[in-house]
């Protein structure tokens, strides 16, 4: 009898908090603090079009240095996500084998991975979700494993 193979639905987080593409960099910058999160699949009517990382808004946010706080917000509430946004992000579906998420992400050096059904955001795999289905291999946990 074979072990049944963990696949990315095991892991993955469903139906994930998404931003469109007009949303700024304000909305995305305080979606990801109040979600805990720091990676965002960016949609049209479901359809994914992007993905905002926590980095993208840190490189994109003007320098409290330079800038007064009103020029900060000036700039964060003025610019649309569509403007750092990955385009055309590398997904998985649920179905994807683990192991070959893992390595999508271990090779890209990604932190994440948008889960679609044909176009449809339906989940997003992280390098956190991983961790966690590590522990559950080394615990010996079956997939999935909330504990």
């Amino acid at each position: 009898m074979h072990a049944r193979v963990p696949q990315v639905s095991d892991y993955m987080t469903s139906d994930p908090m998404t931003l469109s593409p007009e949303d700024n960099l304000m909305q995305a910058l305080e979606t990801m603090r109040l979600r805990g999160v720091r990676r965002l699949p960016v949609t049209v009517g479901g359809t994914l079009v992007g993905l905002v990382t926590e980095g993208d808004l840190k490189r994109a946010e003007p320098s409290m240095l330079t800038e007064s706080e009103e020029g900060f917000n000036r700039v964060m509430e003025g610019t649309p996500i569509s403007r750092i946004m990955i385009q055309n992000p590398v997904t998985v579906t649920a179905e994807t084998p683990l192991v070959d998420a893992a390595e999508t992400l271990y090779n890209t050096k990604y932190g994440a991975l948008p889960v679609v059904s044909g176009d449809r955001v339906v989940g997003i795999l992280t390098d956190n979700d991983l961790v966690h289905a590590l522990v559950d291999l080394l615990r010996g946990d079956p997939p999935g494993n909330q504990a």
